[in-house]
C-alpha cells in the first residue's frame, strides 16, 4: 500500500472534486471570493507537484505559475476586464503545461501505478477546467457567445461557472442542455474539446488493456 505522500495525484484530485463541491457554497458567502481564490492557488500548487516535472520544465512550470496566482488574486479584488481575460490565458496557459506533464507520467512506462490512476482522473478534470478559460475568453471577449435557457438563467448573465458545468459536458459527451454555443468560435472549440475527451479515454482504455495484455504474456 503507498502513503499518502507518494500520492500526490490523489491530493489534487480531491482539490478539484472540493472546489466544485463547494463553488455553489462560496460564491454567495462575504467572503467568498476570498475563499475561492485561496482554494485555486492551493489547486495551483497541487498541480505544478503533481506535474512531477524536474530541471528546465520545473522553472517553465514556476514561470507560468506565478502569473496565475497573482493575476487570479488580481481578478478576486479587481474585476477588471482586461484582468480577467489575463487571469484565463495565464490560467489556461498553466493548466496546459500540467496536463501535458501527466499525460506524459501516465505514459512513461508500463506499469500503472495508484498513483498513475489518479493522475489520470486530474487530467481530465484539468481538461474540462482548462477549456473552461477558453470559453469563458471567447464570451469575455465576444459577449452572446453562448446562449442559456431563460428558464435556467433568469438574469440573463453567462458566468465562469456556467461555462466551467458546459465545459465537463462536452468534455464526457453527455450532450448539450441548456447552455449551447452560438459563435462560430464557440462551437470551434466545442468540437476540439469533444474531440479531445473522446481521444482521451480511447488512449487510457487502450493502454490499460495493452498493459493487461502484457501482463498475461509475462504471466504465461
Amino acid at each position: 500500500m503507498p502513503r499518502l505522500g507518494h500520492l500526490p495525484n490523489l491530493f489534487l484530485l480531491l482539490a478539484l472534486l472540493a472546489q466544485v463541491a463547494l463553488y455553489p457554497l462560496l460564491q454567495t458567502q462575504a467572503h467568498g471570493k476570498a475563499a475561492l481564490a485561496a482554494v485555486d492557488w492551493l489547486i495551483l500548487v497541487l498541480a505544478l507537484r503533481a506535474a512531477r516535472s524536474s530541471g528546465s520544465e520545473s522553472r517553465l512550470g514556476y514561470v507560468l505559475l506565478v502569473p496565475a496566482i497573482g493575476l487570479n488574486a488580481l481578478v478576486a479584488f479587481w474585476p477588471n476586464p482586461i484582468a480577467i481575460v489575463l487571469s484565463f490565458g495565464a490560467q489556461c496557459a498553466f493548466h496546459s503545461f500540467v496536463i501535458v506533464c501527466l499525460l506524459r507520467y501516465i505514459l512513461h512506462d508500463d506499469d500503472m501505478t495508484l498513483d498513475e490512476l489518479f493522475a489520470a482522473a486530474s487530467l481530465y478534470v484539468l481538461m474540462a477546467f482548462a477549456f473552461s478559460f477558453v470559453l469563458a475568453t471567447i464570451e469575455q471577449l465576444a459577449p452572446g457567445s453562448f446562449y442559456i435557457n431563460p428558464a435556467n438563467n433568469p438574469d440573463g448573465m453567462v458566468g465562469w461557472w456556467d461555462l466551467v458545468y458546459f465545459s465537463f459536458t462536452c468534455l464526457t459527451s453527455v450532450g448539450f442542455g441548456e447552455i449551447t454555443p452560438v459563435s462560430d468560435y464557440a462551437r470551434s472549440v466545442v468540437m476540439i474539446e469533444q474531440m479531445s475527451g473522446v481521444l482521451f479515454l480511447a488512449i487510457v482504455i487502450s493502454r490499460l488493456i495493452s498493459m493487461h495484455a502484457n501482463r498475461q504474456r509475462g504471466g504465461a
